[in-house]
């Protein structure tokens, strides 16, 4: 009787009766199905405990995006902890200063406003009084009688809706402060930080994995820098338009476009509708139009010359790529996800690079295959020159 199993060069036995491409298929799928299980553990505690994990991944951003200056700072003999003080001072000063404009201007603004939005209301009623639809007087007191029977009988969900709110109001404080703290301690300890987490690592792999860790943060810092200066310009496009057409809150517009073009796709048809909703009721169904004209012209700018040229070059991600990170992220955790999602992929992307032209360097050596003395030791040197940086 002919034996059916064998031994393979692994010198683990096998059943030659199975084919080969099956046992492949059959390895896998439950590596894959481990992965996706770990994935789904992670996503899921990161979104039991989301009043920690998403000021820390804002956090992580905001250190992205002043690593630059931190970097530069301390290239000119500023004290690692006192850059970092100022990378945070100057944070803070810049969207404290853009709020308190966009305040004072509303508040300056109110009564012209306030009029032109009224005087808008009387022409929206008389249009459709008059115009085609012919929604006579009667019918719009019918409809305004309506909604202020709904108000008066919902002042209880109403209340609730407040209380929630409120409630909402204060873990938004509470995050940003947390965010705040961790963005400090992260631009000052990054490298300690790093390498304290690093020991969760295995030995073997620990070089190889860091490598690719800095390739994705250089990634991410480079996405983050081009992403600021996009926004930028969409708001600036959108305010010096707003300013044109003689919106009394062309700095609000400016800077709800700049605060939303974070959020990829959806953030600029939100700013886009918005801005426009607040012409038409303050300026007109023209300047509205004319508004919208201008949006249409800020979009094109950025999907054309500054996306490609900026973001391009920051990291190299298939637009497919990003279409997909959107919706996946945006489905597991709406707008928290779809503002994540990209940043995510940029360092996944770059990660996974470098990870593969490292082990494609080395011969294709196995995961745990064990680094020569001296590969460990430049990568501590490494370690301990961002330590010296980072305290000096």
């Amino acid at each position: 009787m002919t034996d059916r199993h064998t031994i393979d060069a692994s010198g683990d036995e096998t059943d030659d009766a199975i084919p080969r491409g099956l046992r492949t298929a059959a390895g896998w799928s439950w590596r894959v199905i481990i992965i996706a299980a770990l994935v789904a553990v992670v996503a899921f505690a990161l979104a039991e405990i989301s009043e920690v994990s998403i000021p820390v991944a804002v956090a992580l951003m905001l250190t992205a995006a002043l690593w630059p200056l931190a970097n530069f700072l301390s290239r000119h003999r500023v004290p690692r902890g006192l850059a970092s003080g100022l990378c945070l001072l100057a944070l803070i000063v810049v969207i404290g200063g853009i709020f308190t404009l966009v305040g004072a201007q509303i508040a300056s603004q109110w009564p012209v406003l306030s009029e032109q939005s009224v005087a808008s209301f009387k022409q929206v009623m008389q249009w459709l009084d008059k115009g085609p639809l012919h929604i006579g007087s009667d019918q719009i007191d019918a409809y305004i009688a309506q909604a202020e029977a709904w108000a008066k009988g919902s002042q209880s969900r109403i209340a609730s809706w407040a209380a929630a709110a409120g409630s909402g109001v204060g873990r938004f404080l509470t995050g940003l402060i947390m965010a705040l703290f961790a963005t400090f301690f992260f631009i000052y300890q990054g490298g300690s930080i790093a390498r304290s987490v690093s020991v969760l690592i295995p030995t073997g792999s620990r070089p190889r994995i860091l490598d690719a860790a800095r390739s994705g943060w250089v990634a991410l810092v480079g996405y983050v820098r081009a992403a600021v200066i996009v926004a930028f310009v969409d708001g600036l496009g959108a305010g010096i338009g707003a300013a044109i057409i003689g919106s009394g809150v062309a700095v609000a517009i400016g800077a709800l476009t700049f605060v939303l073009a974070f959020i990829p796709i959806a953030g600029a048809l939100i700013a886009g509708v918005i801005s426009v909703a607040v012409v038409l009721v303050t300026l007109g169904f023209v300047k509205a139009v004319i508004m919208l004209l201008i949006f249409v012209g800020v979009m094109e700018l950025e999907s054309h010359i500054l996306q490609p040229f900026l973001l391009g070059k920051a990291v190299s991600i298939h637009p497919l790529a990003i279409l997909l990170g959107i919706a996946i992220g945006s489905v597991l955790a709406g707008i928290v996800g779809a503002l994540f999602a990209i940043p995510l992929v940029a360092f996944g992307v770059a990660f996974a690079k470098a990870l593969a032209h490292r082990y494609s360097e080395d011969g294709q050596a196995e995961p745990d295959e064990k680094p020569d003395e001296e590969e460990t030791g430049a990568e501590d040197d490494e370690l301990k020159d961002e330590d010296t940086d980072a305290t000096s």
